[in-house]
């Protein structure tokens, strides 16, 4: 099961409410890959600050032996102010179209994975997989995603343009302020 974002309006609501999922996959990159993740690239690229759906609540994982990251943690952020972020997104996708061109992409992310799964999984001592797994991560690429084909198909800007309509709906059913939660 993995995490995703939700989005949750201040109030309770009837409106329709759709965070996309594969852009919910596109944001939570920046915990695993830093600055090589997807979206830190765009964000440098079209010159964007996008710290804001970083900026996420979270729940209690459950954990009782202490292991959980955190306490529950709840973010507010005003609905306009997101707004005019997807608005700026949107806007720099169309004023670059060719944007997704620069990004760095891993063409053997899935092959590396395997190959150290592989190697730690089989080799005949600690020093042996210590020394064979630093191998796989010292490749130039093994830091970068794959590509998917989410930029270079427009599907960011599919799905920027669904969450913008959210955005608009929460905004005529009276909602102001709203939560990135990820769980």
């Amino acid at each position: 099961m993995g995490m995703d974002y939700y989005l949750i309006p201040d109030q309770e609501t009837d409106c329709e409410n759709e965070f996309p999922e594969r852009l919910s996959n596109f944001f939570e990159q920046v915990g695993g890959y830093d600055e090589h993740a997807e979206v830190s690239q765009v964000s440098r690229i079209l010159q964007i600050d996008l710290s804001i759906f970083q900026q996420v609540s979270w729940e209690d994982d459950g954990l009782e032996d202490g292991e959980g990251a955190d306490e529950p943690s709840t973010i507010w952020h005003n609905l306009d102010t997101v707004t005019a972020v997807v608005d700026s997104f949107i806007a720099k996708i169309q004023q670059h179209p060719d944007y997704f061109t620069q990004v760095v992409h891993n063409p053997n992310r899935e092959n590396d994975l395997n190959r150290l799964h592989h190697i730690l999984s089989n080799a005949p001592d600690e020093a042996a997989a210590i020394k064979d797994a630093e191998e796989v991560i010292t490749q130039p690429f093994y830091l970068y995603p794959p590509d998917r084909g989410y930029l270079s198909q427009g599907g960011l800007r599919e799905d920027l343009h669904t969450l913008r309509h959210t955005l608009q709906r929460y905004k005529n059913c009276g909602i102001a302020r709203v939560q990135f939660l990820y769980m």
